[in-house]
């Protein structure tokens, strides 16, 4: 099945796939830039930090079914990645 999605529209589409849960991510990067990460602050931080990761896994589910959509789209997965990875090690190491 195709989606339609071709040259630049691809591109388009796979920065948009990873650039929703790097959205998600920007409070639980703010509250641990912020604070000491105090309990309160991790309770707020770990649900939000679990959102992104659903939505990372839906966006795998997505690049599954469509392909990756070029450079563009590769690159903002490593950025959410590399995010993602080093938000899950502030808060467990705290």
């Amino acid at each position: 099945m195709t989606t339609g999605t071709t040259g630049e529209s691809a591109d388009v589409a796979a920065q948009t796939r990873w650039a929703i849960p790097l959205i998600v991510l920007i409070p639980v990067a703010a509250i641990g830039l912020a604070t000491s990460l105090s309990t309160p602050w991790r309770m707020v931080a770990w649900p939000l930090w679990g959102v992104a990761a659903a939505l990372t896994v839906a966006g795998w589910v997505q690049v599954r079914r469509e392909g990756g959509g070029g450079a563009a789209g590769w690159v903002s997965c490593l950025l959410l990645h590399g995010v993602l990875v080093w938000q899950a090690v502030r808060l467990l190491v705290g």
